[in-house]
């Protein structure tokens, strides 16, 4: 959609690099970056492609001559690997085919690489409602001059991403600086340094299965040589990623330029396909053979090996799925999860409905609470949000076995308060601690048994409290005597 002030030197082979949406394979949308970094070893990888109408036209004294680069099909192709729990490199290396030009003297028709794109995301903080990273990006000429594919020297690419996510909505914005030497034009147009920025939307739906976003771009020329409404480009883009499962992502956006500046299209539409893989959590086992002592043992040792009290033996786990007692609801198995997701496997299932058996058969625990706990493993906020979404599924599967929400609440610990140090398998797991029980005698509230379930305003009808009957009143004592008698 651009307003072209000026013949491109095409002849002398100079470009501009008009690409507008680049991704950079986090979770951000393209065109923006992500600060959030996983761990150690967490690959993101995939395919972006897209169609552009007119993202290059010539305009001379007000009038339309046509579109330089009518047509555009984009394919890039990259991955970012984290590297520790706060950095994370990329490369991307984007394909381009232009067709449909209207300018003959100017047209770039063909099929050619973009400039190939490298860099790093470095995460500077995230907690649970706040995240801030820095990331830089060196853009490599290896494309054809005069294709509007790339340019001839390099550019670097620096900025600060922040992002506010209050529960599932999740609020961008993305600052960075365009560092390169001037790309020069035969008479008014050119290009030099610049800011670029984006602004990001996203709210997640169904348990984060689909998140829609609504996104902007642009980008503004600092120096006053190349001021103009050909230099200001925007992009106004919408759509949503979809989860497929815990590996793979879909994405699907479409938006148009609302602005005149070179880059900013008539239309734009793009699909994305990403391999999201964690880590394989390490299992150390100690195969190494036991032999007789080959050393003298002094002492000390010896008198310190003979003092150390023996570790108590841990409680047998119960018979049953789950049993109640004063302070917890105690189960045999733990809740286990897909890995790196709040996914309860069905093999836990049983052990759910068994809880929820018994919460129905104990009226009078009033307050429940699920506890979810991480191990030590991972990025700090990480492991907190994973098992703050790991108790709230248990939540949600007991309220819909028919658990009031009433009764019912859920936290999360992250990795504070381990169970066993460096025991990672000990550490993962949701607890059920019982906060308030009705002493024996006191009446019993209820509940209500109309409800709507608080993640969706559904209506559902649970059971009540199986209470025992109310004492005999004072006549009806009487007549029992009467009928003993």
């Amino acid at each position: 959609m651009l307003l072209f002030y000026a013949t491109l030197a095409h002849a002398a082979g100079y470009s501009l690099d008009v690409e507008m949406a680049r991704t950079g394979f986090s979770l951000a949308p393209p065109g923006l970056d992500a600060p959030e970094v996983q761990k150690r070893g967490h690959v993101r990888a995939g395919i972006l492609l897209q169609y552009e109408l007119n993202p290059l036209v010539l305009e001379v004294d007000g009038e339309e001559v046509g579109a330089v680069v009518a047509n555009r099909f984009d394919i890039q192709l990259g991955a970012s690997v984290d590297v520790s729990k706060k950095l994370a490199v990329r490369a991307v290396l984007p394909l381009s085919a232009n067709f449909g030009s209207g300018v003959p003297e100017l047209a770039a028709d063909g099929f050619g690489a973009r400039d190939l794109s490298a860099g790093v995301r470095y995460e500077i903080l995230n907690d649970k409602t706040f995240a801030l990273g820095a990331h830089a990006d060196l853009l490599v000429p290896i494309s054809t001059a005069g294709t509007y594919m790339g340019e001839a020297s390099p550019r670097f690419v620096p900025g600060v991403v922040a992002v506010y996510k209050p529960g599932d909505l999740r609020v961008a914005a993305d600052v960075g600086f365009l560092l390169r030497g001037p790309v020069t034009t035969q008479q008014e147009l050119g290009a030099g340094q610049e800011l670029t920025a984006g602004v990001d939307v996203g709210y997640s739906l169904l348990k984060d299965l689909v998140t829609p976003h609504v996104f902007a771009v642009t980008r503004v020329g600092l120096e006053s040589a190349y001021a103009g409404e050909a230099s200001v480009p925007l992009e106004l883009m919408a759509g949503a990623q979809v989860k497929v499962n815990k590996e793979w992502y879909v994405d699907a956006y479409g938006g148009r330029g609302l602005t005149s500046g070179y880059g900013a299209s008539d239309a734009r539409v793009m699909v994305g396909v990403t391999y999201n893989r964690m880590p394989k959590e390490e299992k150390v086992i100690d195969d190494a053979p036991v032999t007789a002592f080959d050393s003298q043992v002094t002492d000390a040792e010896l008198d310190k090996i003979i003092e150390e009290p023996e570790p108590e033996p841990e409680p047998e786990p119960p018979k049953e799925l789950a049993v109640v007692t004063q302070k917890e609801i105690v189960i045999r198995d733990p809740i286990r999860f897909e890995e790196g997701t709040e996914q309860i496997l069905a093999e836990s299932q049983p052990t759910l409905d068994f809880v929820a058996k018994l919460m129905a058969e104990n009226p009078d625990i009033q307050s429940l609470i699920i506890e979810g706990h991480a191990s030590a493993e991972g990025d700090f906020a990480y492991n907190y949000e994973l098992s703050r979404k790991r108790s709230e599924a248990v939540f949600r599967e007991l309220v819909e076995s028919g658990v009031s929400p009433e009764r019912v609440s859920y936290r999360s610990y992250g990795e504070v308060k381990p169970k066993k140090e460096g025991d990672d398998a000990a550490n993962r797991r949701v607890e059920f601690l019982i906060a308030h029980r009705i002493p024996p005698g006191e009446p019993n509230p209820g509940w209500a048994t109309d409800i709507k379930l608080p993640w969706n305003g559904e209506a559902r009808r649970i059971p009540g409290p199986s209470l025992p009957p109310p004492p005999p009143t004072k006549e009806e004592k009487i007549e029992i005597e009467e009928d003993d008698q």
